[in-house]
Formats: structure tokens, C-alpha cells, sequence
């Protein structure tokens, strides 16, 4: 009996974690989305100086957020978003539109993907 117990609580706990980190990463995730739009639209506005505050900002944010998250995610997923916002923060810095716009849209199709690939259905268990 003491071990169905201990072997229940060490499940609950498993799936408590689960439940905990799965919510923190999406609105992590949304909260990049978020800010890369705020600075797309600034990129668009031409905006150079509030573009690579907004920048060095996201860059920040992702490295301080998915620190944590890495136990629960792949960190390699990590990995791509910081140092694409880093190559953002340069770009930006060095006003260069285009590649500016194609780093924000590869942060938000990277946010996304993780979001899908995190969220259980059946073609993520089979």
C-alpha cells in the first residue's frame, strides 16, 4: 500500500509540473509574439533607435524566460529564438530592414511551432 501511495503522489507531482510548465509556456510565448510585433511595427515606421531598444529587450526577455522552461522543453527550441533575437538586436542597430523583418518573422513561426509541438493531441503522442 505504501508504495501505491508513494508512486501516486510522485505522479501527481509529475503531472502538476506538467500542467504548471505547459501554462507558463504559452504565455511566454505569447508574450513574444506580442513584442515582436510591437517592434514590426516600429521596423515599419523605420524607428532605428526604439527598434533596437525594443530588440535588446525581446533578446532579454527570451533569455531570462526559457531559461527555466529548458526541463521542459527541447533547449535547442531555446537556443534558435535567443540567438535569432540577438541577430535582430544587430540588425536593427545597423538598419537593416529587411533582415530585421525576416528575424522577427522567424521568432514568431519558432514560438508558434514550440507551442504546437507542446500542446498534447494525437499527432504529437502518435
Amino acid at each position: 500500500m505504501k508504495n501505491t501511495l508513494t508512486s501516486l503522489f510522485i505522479f501527481l507531482c509529475l503531472f502538476g509540473f506538467i500542467i504548471y510548465s505547459h501554462g507558463n509556456l504559452i504565455k511566454v510565448c505569447d508574450a513574444v509574439n506580442e513584442k515582436c510585433s510591437v517592434l514590426e511595427k516600429s521596423l515599419q515606421e523605420d524607428d532605428w533607435e526604439d527598434s533596437y531598444k525594443l530588440s535588446v529587450e525581446l533578446k532579454e526577455y527570451i533569455e531570462k524566460s526559457f531559461e527555466p522552461l529548458s526541463v521542459y522543453i527541447n533547449h535547442q527550441d531555446g537556443d534558435l529564438l535567443i540567438n535569432e533575437a540577438l541577430k535582430l538586436s544587430q540588425y536593427s542597430k545597423y538598419k537593416d530592414k529587411s533582415e530585421a523583418l525576416s528575424s522577427i518573422h522567424l521568432i514568431k513561426y519558432s514560438t508558434k511551432a514550440i507551442k504546437a509541438l507542446q500542446t498534447p493531441s494525437i499527432q504529437n503522442i502518435f
